[in-house]
């Protein structure tokens, strides 16, 4: 399956490794990245007010400065109307604090709209769960689960350290941080799902994960 793969203007951009087939969006100064790491980007949108020149022959959304949404959320955007169901971020960490903030509810809709988003988080990878979903973790490390607008119902964690049946997390309440990926076997394989609500889960870098 192909990946969208989208890259943020923030500072300290993880470095992506796309493959033949996969499309690449580059919101705004995330093209200075793709165009460092020899790179060309299938679209560019945003309101450019970070770039002084667009590569001639590189397709382009622009839209004003003064709008409704972010840049990164475009692209997103364009990327679901591309009808991809894997989304890969980078340049949204890192950065201002209000905007990984807003990065990380874009994790959010794209869970919403059935669309598998990770985003690269300096070490760690963030995505997002919703009702009737569970994610498969592969591998040893650190991984967090945290409640994001309310109450996640449902949640069940196995192959960690700190296992949950059919718990209640709180998103004023920090249950699910720092538990770690044990697993069975050399590679180590573990399950989080939940019934309803929203989860956010952050993972190290090197565990592999997917959709249940």
């Amino acid at each position: 399956m192909a990946v969208c793969y989208i890259a943020g203007a923030a500072p300290g951009a993880e470095r992506i490794a796309p493959r033949p087939g996969d499309f690449l969006i580059a919101a705004d100064g995330g093209l200075a990245h793709l165009l460092r790491w020899g790179l060309r980007a299938d679209l560019a949108i945003g309101d450019f007010d970070s770039l002084e020149a667009i590569p001639a022959g590189v397709p382009r959304e622009a839209y004003p400065r003064a709008k409704d949404d972010t840049d990164l959320s475009l692209a997103l955007d364009r990327a679901i109307a591309l009808e991809y169901r894997h989304v890969i971020i980078t340049g949204a960490w890192g950065g201002r604090p209000d905007h990984a903030v807003g990065n990380i509810q874009l994790l959010v809709k794209a869970a919403r709209r059935g669309v598998f988003a990770q985003m690269l988080c300096g070490g760690f990878i963030a995505t997002a769960v919703i009702d009737n979903t569970a994610l498969r973790l592969r591998g040893h490390g650190t991984v967090s689960v945290f409640a994001c607008g309310g109450q996640a119902a449902g949640v069940t964690i196995r192959g960690l350290e700190y296992p949950l049946d059919n718990a209640i997390l709180l998103d004023d309440t920090p249950l699910g941080v720092s538990n770690v990926l044990v697993g069975e076997g050399v590679a180590g394989e573990g399950t989080i799902s939940l019934a309803q609500g929203t989860l956010l889960v952050f993972y190290e870098e090197g565990i592999k994960c997917d959709i249940a």
